[in-house]
């Protein structure tokens, strides 16, 4: 299990079609969501067997957190854990199934952290993506997508932003350029759901202001809790922002030499 910050290319590029607009909103508004990212490689598994890379996974959540931004809630990869399928007999006998509950089956236990939204990575099923509840949201490595105008040109961002927004409360909207509709490049929310998703995730304690991160980071700074400071700064620094805020938190990221 490892704690990352991610800044590289993903791999997996394709024709472009649109960039998501850069988001506005102000850091001082900004809401943080840790995930704890879950990558399945199953021996003997190919359908769970993730072949998405950490470079890769550090690209998906950029366009996430691009995406999210204009709502003002950012989602780091707080945790990126690499593991096996529990019990992939469900797989074998439920894939065929439109009810997608049994994939909760697929979660190892010892890996189940608090505090988190879960999302599980893993090569093919049913559905683009599917969210079970903030401790099972599952998006396939082979997710397609229609493309609609402006649209983001990369699945996989989008198929996790999506579900995020169910884990968010949001209900599926059928305009295609919303994010939340069904099977859609659409990227967008409406004022309604950037107000329903940040009440939800006021909601929740260990969803935090990024101001609280930022003055708790710089108050175990100056102790000299270096470590300690640097895992709250690594929940920041990924904001979509050029600001004092976010330059801060990058540089003292970096260990001194």
């Amino acid at each position: 299990m490892r704690s990352l910050l991610f800044s590289f290319v993903w791999l997996y590029a394709l024709p472009l079609q649109a960039q998501v607009e850069a988001p506005k909103t102000e850091f001082a508004d900004y809401l943080v969501a840790p995930v704890h990212v879950h990558r399945l490689i199953t021996p003997g598994e190919l359908n769970l067997t993730t072949t998405l890379t950490d470079q890769d996974l550090g690209e998906i959540f950029l366009q996430v957190n691009r995406i999210w931004g204009h709502a003002g809630i950012h989602f780091p990869i707080a945790t990126l854990t690499t593991e096996a399928a529990a019990h992939p007999n469900a797989y074998r006998q439920n894939y065929r199934s439109r009810n997608l509950r049994w994939m909760l089956a697929l979660r190892p236990q010892n890996t189940r952290t608090p505090n988190h939204f879960h999302i599980y990575y893993l090569k093919r099923f049913l559905a683009n993506g599917v969210y079970i509840g903030p401790g099972g949201m599952f998006v396939k490595d082979m997710a397609k997508l229609w493309k609609v105008e402006n649209g983001i040109e990369k699945p996989i961002p989008r198929v996790t932003s999506h579900e995020l927004g169910h884990a968010l409360t949001l209900k599926h909207r059928q305009e295609a350029t919303n994010l939340m509709a069904s099977g859609t490049s659409g990227w967008t929310l409406n004022e309604t759901e950037i107000d329903q998703s940040r009440a939800a995730a006021q909601k929740l304690k260990w969803i935090r202001p990024a101001k609280e991160i930022l003055e708790q980071a710089d108050a175990l700074y100056l102790e000299g809790k270096r470590p300690e400071a640097r895992e709250q700064y690594r929940l920041i620094a990924g904001i979509p922002l050029h600001c004092p805020e976010t330059t801060r938190a990058k540089i003292r990221l970096k260990p001194r030499p």
